[in-house]
């Protein structure tokens, strides 16, 4: 099933909202009609009920967010094959309502990355990013201790923690991720020389080499140049190239590590 993200941020007082997660109920509200078909909508709400609907028949995993009355966590559970959508007054407005199955809070706390990568400005939309995750909650299973579980924004942590624990990188320059363009972390090592780095957990050789080629726009006099990638792939001999399975390997190396133990919360292990 698709794991999809729902986001509660509409028409209606905290008590409804209140209601609609004791119901284990997800919602989405535009114009105040009972009717459950897209056509009679205007663009944005035919938009979202077509979604609803098409979820409704193959089922989903679901991400909820009820961010007004539940800042610190979310509402996991499935959307059953052949659910119904149900048209609901609640005070002053219509929504249409869908119930969810085996639904269970989940907090951020354990799971931050499902606070991390939620889709913005949107309603209700399709999160593989998010999948593996969902699926582990609902089945009560852990998130496996592979470095593929990684999502890339973890995978940009762990590979800054690895040049912090080689000594490569003192000090960040900007916050990992949120950089300069095509460049993951820029840093500065302990003598003040600047570090570039980009991270991909990309396979594909003309991918990977295009980024190489950004990277190299960097280069200067006085600067470090790092790609973190797959082991597999081709190097560069004017770049340093440090497989993401050796940063991987060398963070959960030691079980009663800090880095260990970083991980593994990543992981909601």
């Amino acid at each position: 099933m698709d794991a999809i993200f729902i986001r509660h941020n509409m028409s209606c007082t905290n008590g409804i909202l209140e209601y609609l997660w004791s119901k284990r109920l997800i919602a989405i509200h535009f114009e105040n009609n009972p009717s459950t078909i897209p056509e009679d909508y205007n663009s944005a709400g035919e938009k979202a009920l077509k979604r609803l609907l098409k979820y409704c028949k193959s089922g989903a995993i679901v991400g909820a967010d009820f961010k007004s009355i539940r800042p610190t966590s979310m509402l996991v559970g499935e959307i059953k094959p052949g659910s119904k959508i149900e048209a609901k007054k609640l005070g002053d407005y219509v929504y249409k309502t869908v119930e969810l199955k085996n639904a269970k809070e989940v907090f951020y706390e354990k799971y931050s990355l499902l606070a991390a990568i939620q889709p913005r400005q949107t309603t209700i939309t399709g999160w593989p990013s998010a999948q593996k995750y969902l699926e582990a909650i609902l089945e009560n299973k852990k998130i496996p201790l592979e470095l593929i579980s990684l999502h890339p924004n973890q995978l940009e942590v762990i590979c800054y923690e690895y040049l912090r624990m080689k000594k490569i990188l003192d000090k960040l320059l900007l916050p990992i991720g949120r950089t300069l363009k095509d460049i993951d972390i820029f840093g500065i090592n302990g003598q003040g020389i600047k570090v570039f780095a980009q991270v991909t957990h990309s396979t594909d050789s003309k991918e990977i080499s295009e980024k190489i080629k950004k990277l190299k726009q960097y280069e200067s006099k006085g600067t470090i140049l790092i790609f973190f990638g797959p082991k597999s792939q081709k190097r560069d001999e004017d770049v340093r190239y440090i497989s993401i399975e050796e940063v991987f390997n060398s963070l959960i190396s030691n079980h009663k590590s800090a880095h260990y133990r970083m991980v593994s919360i990543m992981l909601g292990r």
